[in-house]
């Protein structure tokens, strides 16, 4: 029911031992990545206690070591969503290497190693966190054109990894045991699926970025359940946020906050006040706060 096409890599990777810049309030520690331009997109802390990120503006993985303030840089090598083998060197290396995969995900999963989507490319890529050794999956329906809008997602689930193609409309399953995908197409047409992340009550709640809708999937049934939005053209984003019975994500256009009941399913926005505000990513603390970044306010 499946086909995969993998490709392994030894990660090439340049320690460096950076000394941080402290700013002037003393608040804030500062890391400057090796690269110029590399746009540090998304962060997750790591099986082995560091902090893992993924760049935008380039195509690369790094590694964060906070105590000693050394940061290893690792390239995702180049290939193209229609061969796993096709590599370009000239954009494997330096500042030539590749700059237009638009990647922006990464999370740690559940076998111990870190996953990242591979933007434009339309892959999922595995990197050891001990050995730094680079695996790039491409699923069964290698659609070139199935994530042009690169800011998909992952998240960690039992035996797997979720992830979205978002021009492609569905959603993956990849398992751990036999690294294959399984693919679900979203019942809301051009719903351009995002964020995603798996509830304690074991559903899948997707961020339909044009649907307006949150989905629910149960992994048991295979059921799919658009929840609509009450407001209009709200754009749901991220979902990485989860306290008291309800699923935080974060509003676009919507420049808020929304949340779903996980019981009642009754959904909500809460609109952040600030003017001209586009939201980007939530997440939430340890206390259980949640909180919202955007891409246009500096707040």
């Amino acid at each position: 029911m499946f086909s995969i096409l993998s490709f392994a890599f030894l990660a090439l990777s340049s320690p460096i031992f950076a000394a941080p810049v402290i700013s002037q309030d003393g608040r804030f520690t500062i890391y400057d990545l090796p690269t110029p331009l590399a746009g540090p997109c998304d962060l997750v802390e790591g099986p082995d206690g560091a902090l893992w990120g993924e760049d935008i503006l380039v195509n690369k993985i790094f590694r964060l070591a906070p105590k000693s303030g050394e940061i290893q840089e690792f390239d995702i090598p180049f290939t193209t969503a229609l061969s796993n083998n096709t590599q370009i060197p000239a954009l494997n290396s330096g500042l030539l290497q590749d700059r237009t995969a638009f990647s922006c995900a990464i999370r740690t999963g559940q076998d111990g190693n870190l996953y990242a989507s591979n933007g434009v490319r339309n892959q999922l890529v595995r990197i050891n966190p001990t050995t730094k050794k680079i695996d790039i999956f491409a699923p069964p329906i290698n659609n070139p054109l199935g994530d042009l809008q690169p800011f998909n997602d992952l998240t960690p689930a039992k035996g797997g990894m979720y992830l979205t193609q978002t021009t492609q409309n569905t959603f993956q399953f990849f398992s751990f045991a036999d690294q294959s995908f399984t693919t679900y197409t979203i019942p809301v047409p051009a719903s351009l699926p995002l964020g995603l992340k798996v509830g304690s009550d074991g559903l899948l709640y997707i961020a339909l970025l044009t649907g307006n809708s949150i989905l629910i999937f149960d992994p048991k049934t295979k059921s799919m359940t658009p929840v609509p939005l009450p407001g209009l053209a709200q754009m749901p984003a991220v979902v990485r946020a989860e306290r008291n019975g309800y699923i935080y994500f974060s509003l676009v256009t919507g420049n808020g906050i929304g949340r779903i009941n996980m019981k009642t399913r009754e959904t909500e926005i809460f609109p952040s006040g600030r003017l001209g505000g586009l939201g980007a990513e939530d997440t939430i603390d340890k206390k259980g706060n949640v909180y919202l970044s955007f891409f246009d306010v500096d707040a």
